[in-house]
């Protein structure tokens, strides 16, 4: 009977002692939620979207991860246009116009949202996000002309700013239309490429080359690091996109943002990078990107080793080699993992 009474006294106490949270009846257990969108192609380039978790492979610095394949027509997008209005963008805004029409069947409509952003030597006029992008027509096919300025940089990282405030539940895009090389930034390369992989946000880049950027790269950089293969072919000519090698060391891959930050941060943030010279390729390459954001399949896992720093990812596919996958290729993980989208069990 003794016994009975004290273990009837104690369980009365433990909560007043015991029972700090809010919730005292539950216990939270909370870890970084990485999701890595993966881009299945044929041989033929066709998209593939029939696949399931089971034929993929990821390895988190070497370390195979137990994935799952998440429903990406269940989450909501969130998407900044970020467009270049300063320096040599001037002689391109003819081709911008009509650009919401494209813009508007990508997004697809509500629950879906999307911000513009402007920018020259700074960022400048952003929209609230809306899922109406008609409000916006005239701010796209007339943009106010900037200075001489092109912080792309900058630019990249007010607009992950705006991202990193939306529901973690959101798919989070970058859509940039500028020039390839930054011109006036104080941000780094670094801030923008750790930004970007602890947002989980995904960068698409559609860069014009005008005469004379195209002549001070001939004259003053190495060749670049990428090379261009041929994704689509329409009535402009050829849509290039530019391929990426992760297998260098970090330092290396920064270095090449500072010289080409537009194509170097889409292809490590998992998105794509396309180059446009005339308005029928600028619409070929929004209705390309719009058909591989929507098949592209939402691999996510929680590190086995929750390691703070960089993590290189690899994503293979399995028993499928007529195949090829693209994805993103790191993410960072910070010390404290508050802010960042996490998952919480009970």
């Amino acid at each position: 009977m003794r016994r009975t009474l004290i273990a009837a006294l104690l369980l009365c106490i433990a909560p007043a002692v015991y029972g700090q949270t809010a919730d005292d009846s539950t216990l939270r257990v909370s870890s970084r939620l990485v999701e890595v969108p993966a881009l299945v192609q044929s041989h033929t380039e066709d998209v593939v979207y029939t696949l399931r978790a089971e034929d993929f492979q990821l390895n988190d610095r070497g370390v195979r991860q137990q994935i799952r394949l998440d429903d990406t027509t269940k989450q909501p997008l969130s998407l900044v246009v970020l467009m270049q209005t300063g320096g040599a963008a001037v002689r391109e805004f003819d081709k911008y116009r009509g650009l919401e029409t494209m813009l508007e069947e990508m997004l697809g409509g509500a629950p879906n949202q999307v911000a513009i952003v402007n920018f020259d030597s700074q960022p400048e006029a952003a929209s609230s996000f809306t899922s109406d992008i008609e409000q916006w027509k005239d701010a796209i096919d007339q943009p106010d002309p900037g200075n001489s300025g092109a912080a792309i940089r900058d630019a990249l990282k007010f607009s992950l700013n705006m991202l990193a405030k939306q529901p973690a539940s959101h798919r989070k895009v970058i859509l940039l239309i500028s020039q390839p090389q930054d011109s006036g930034s104080t941000t780094t390369a670094e801030e923008v490429a750790r930004t970007a992989g602890e947002t989980d946000t995904a960068i698409y880049s559609l860069t014009f080359t005008p005469q004379a950027t195209r002549l001070k790269g001939a004259l003053k950089e190495p060749p670049h690091p990428c090379r261009p293969v041929t994704l689509a072919t329409g009535t402009a000519g050829e849509v290039n996109v530019c391929g990426f090698d992760f297998s260098e060391p970090l330092n290396m891959v920064i270095d090449a943002m500072r010289k080409d930050v537009a194509a170097e941060v889409a292809k490590v943030s998992g998105g794509e990078a396309m180059r446009f010279s005339d308005k029928n390729q600028l619409d070929d390459t929004l209705a390309l990107i719009g058909r591989h954001m929507r098949n592209r399949y939402m691999l996510s896992f929680s590190p086995s080793s929750p390691t703070a720093g960089f993590h290189p990812i690899h994503v293979s596919l399995l028993n499928h080699p007529e195949f090829t996958v693209t994805a993103r290729k790191g993410y960072w993980l910070s010390s404290e993992t508050d802010g960042a989208k996490d998952k919480s069990t009970r």
